[in-house]
């Protein structure tokens, strides 16, 4: 249903669908902002300490994030491990290409299943545990990789994280799909992730001989000596074939999976062929079709040639070698470098894409094919140009496997095969000489930017073939809305690249409109500008199916710990490092008189000095802070942050403030009025006779709800004795 991905080279299914198809390799020199080289590269076998290769498929800027997408503080998304962050934004990409606006899945049995392996970034914070905080659990621990995003889009499925080594994110594709078979979830996010933000994990990997000294991924050829690291994450969209509406755009039909493990073998890291075989005839048995049906097999791409060989010799036996039309095999890790627990999720997007293509991209760096492998006998044949994907007869779907293992001798497979067509709706094919285009953003920054990457892709000629009824069907229906938004009503592709232009140049302008369209497409536009409402009734010929427009652009800012610099991450772990300031409490609420002065005076100082004190620990200016009509958790605010808060609250006042009062006036306007009759409460008793100080002793030994009532009684008495003065 739908995707979501960011890969070397690549952040949406269009772009990494180009770069297979070209035959690029992604991968390249790993830079000193990442490690320092002269530190850990040295060629020299078994060298202690050091990495063999200097070659990685790496992403861009995986220490930026955009706060708020996430609604978090930068402080908290400083915290966080970047593996969840950039798994966060694959689920949101996903969604959207799946055509699901993220408010429409709130309360619902969407599951969230996704596989993790090393975990670099919480090593890297604890050589200094004074670094550690409650934003280091919340943000390190694997299980949130999955908890943070149904935490996000308020989804009530499961919430789980799968950790097998390298065959991870498969594996969490088959829970999904177990999970979606037995009815637990009405809709699943499944995926995986892996980044390299230590060395630490690469050492480990290069100790143990599995990188290659060449410094490429030749899965396939005989020059395969190991392979070399990648970065990446990928999500997709899963429902149950019976919940897909007309409109919805599919890649793809799992039809079975099925994991396994080696059990003992030689040794733990040595592939097994009867275990292998025997994962690839489950798969196939669930999904109810004959394993020689399989057109492609995608290869998990360890580039070892024992490796290899294993994978291709189960496949050969599974499939059966007497076929009319060999086999054919490929492997994205010789485009995208080995993506570790994120391998098998890459692998499945890539067969997504081609079955939904009908194209076969061919495997690169395969210059002389394994010699260990018959292949003809096998009846397989290595996929290496870009081709149709042939037919194998009238009504028979084009099938293909995907093949994950790990080094610790988990395996999986997964059967997927063409989506069947879904008949077109009514009012689908309905020529309109208007075309109504609605976008919008969580910033003026990021609705410019989205602008400017529709305006490219309409004028694209490879997505010319595109409807243009459904690019705006989809922007309308499909897409969520949000609070800064723009509105083009025009006659065809020209006119709206043309206001799209317009709007770019002049965003303070939001509707643009060419003459002669029918006043209720005008309305229902303005409707939209106004209050983001969007109405289907409100003009003929509505329908459409969903087409991959480009994703949401994050506004991304770096949110790292700084004193994490090349130097400390590429050496041993220490307990130093350079001193980091905590943010400094602002001076406006301090040597204020809180005393002095009407109630509602107090009430509008202390309310200046919340708002001051809750910009701090969120770490924005307090003129930014739009606090209006929303609660401390709306703002980002955690239960970690308002422990901050109270804590400032406390040096500030001089008078100690509860946490939990915090959680029982999370509005900024409520919290001011109950700090003020909290201190005036105190002040109150701390004046009182001494026969009244037992006010303290009363309210300790009643019961919460007495206290209350009892608290409030006296903050009244105290009101009504003031304005009587």
């Amino acid at each position: 249903m739908g995707i979501g991905l960011r890969f070397p080279g690549a952040e949406c299914p269009r772009t990494l669908w180009r770069l297979l198809c070209e035959g690029l390799d992604a991968t390249r020199e790993i830079p000193t902002s990442r490690w320092e080289k002269g530190l850990l590269h040295e060629p020299t076998p078994d060298t202690p300490g050091k990495v063999r290769h200097w070659r990685a498929g790496l992403l861009e800027d995986v220490a930026s994030a955009d706060p708020q997408a996430f609604r978090l503080s930068k402080r908290e998304l400083r915290q966080m491990d970047p593996q969840h962050r950039v798994l966060f934004e694959c689920a949101w990409h996903a969604l959207e290409d799946a055509g699901i606006p993220l408010d429409s899945l709130r309360g619902s049995r969407t599951g969230v299943f996704v596989g993790v392996n090393f975990n670099d970034f919480q090593r890297m914070l604890a050589r200094d545990w004074a670094a550690l905080d409650g934003y280091s659990l919340l943000g390190t621990t694997p299980s949130f990789a999955a908890n943070r995003i149904s935490h996000a889009f308020d989804l009530r499925g499961p919430s789980t994280c799968s950790s097998v080594g390298c065959a991870s994110s498969t594996t969490a594709v088959h829970e999904a799909c177990r999970s979606l078979m037995l009815g637990e979830v009405d809709c699943a996010l499944a995926g995986g992730v892996e980044l390299m933000l230590s060395p630490d994990s690469s050492i480990m990997l290069s100790q143990a001989g599995v990188l290659s000294a060449r410094g490429e991924c030749r899965t396939l050829d005989a020059g395969a000596d190991g392979y070399i690291r990648g970065e990446g994450a990928g999500m997709l969209v899963l429902k149950p074939l019976s919940r897909v509406d007309p409109s919805d755009r599919v890649y793809a039909v799992i039809r079975g999976s099925a994991v396994n493990h080696n059990g003992r073998n030689e040794w733990i890291m040595a592939p097994s062929i009867e275990a292998q075989t025997d994962v690839i005839r489950q798969a196939c048995a669930r999904g109810g079709v004959e394993a020689a049906s399989l057109d492609y097999v995608e290869l998990h791409g360890s580039a070892f040639l024992k490796g290899d060989a294993a994978e291709a010799i189960a496949i050969g036996e599974a499939l059966g070698g007497s076929r009319s039309k060999p086999c054919r095999l490929g492997a994205i890790s010789n485009n995208l470098g080995y993506l570790g627990a994120a391998a098998g999720i890459a692998q499945l997007i890539k067969v997504c894409l081609a079955l939904y293509h009908r194209t076969l991209p061919p495997t690169i760096h395969v210059d002389s094919p394994n010699p260990t492998l018959d292949f003809g006998q096998l009846g397989l044949q290595i996929q290496s140009s870009l081709e149709a994907w042939s037919d194998r007869g009238a009504g028979s779907p084009k099938r293909a496997g995907v093949v994950s293992t790990s080094l610790g001798g988990s395996n999986a497979f997964v059967v997927l095969e063409s989506a069947p067509e879904f008949p077109l709706m009514q009012g689908l094919a309905a020529a309109s000489s208007s075309h109504l285009l609605v976008l919008s953003a969580l910033t003026p920054e990021a609705l410019t930017q989205q602008s400017q990457q529709v305006l490219d892709f309409l004028s694209e000629k490879a997505d010319s073939a595109v409807r243009l009824g459904d690019v705006c069907f989809t922007a309308f229906f499909k897409r969520q809305h949000h609070r800064h938004r723009a509105a083009m009503l025009a006659g065809g592709r020209e006119g709206l690249m043309r206001m799209l232009k317009a709007f770019i140049g002049s965003p303070g302008q939001t509707l643009w409109v060419e003459e002669g369209h029918p006043i209720q497409w005008v309305e229902a536009a303005r409707t939209y500008l106004e209050d983001g409402r969007v109405c289907r009734e409100a003009f003929p010929g509505r329908e459409g199916r969903c087409v991959s427009l480009p994703v949401y652009p994050f506004q991304r800012q770096r949110l790292w710990p700084e004193w994490l610099s090349p130097e400390v991450v590429s050496r041993a772990p220490s307990r130093a490092r350079p001193a980091v300031a905590e943010a400094p409490l602002p001076r406006g609420g301090t040597g204020m008189d809180l005393r002095a002065g009407t109630s509602q005076a107090r009430e509008a100082r202390l309310l200046e000095l919340v708002q001051e004190q809750v910009a701090a620990v969120l770490e924005v200016e307090a003129s930014e802070l739009d606090w209006r009509g929303r609660t401390l958790f709306e703002l980002g605010m955690s239960s970690v942050a308002l422990v901050m808060l109270a804590g400032r609250l406390t040096r500030e006042l001089g008078s100690s403030v509860p946490t939990t009062f915090l959680f029982e006036h999370p509005r900024l306007d409520a919290l001011a009025a109950g700090l003020r009759g909290l201190l005036d409460l105190r002040a109150g008793v701390a004046r009182a006779p001494d026969g009244d100080s037992a006010l303290v002793e009363r309210i300790s030994g009643l019961s919460e709800a007495q206290a209350r009532e009892l608290i409030a009684r006296k903050l009244a008495e105290l009101e009504h004795e003031e304005v009587g003065g």
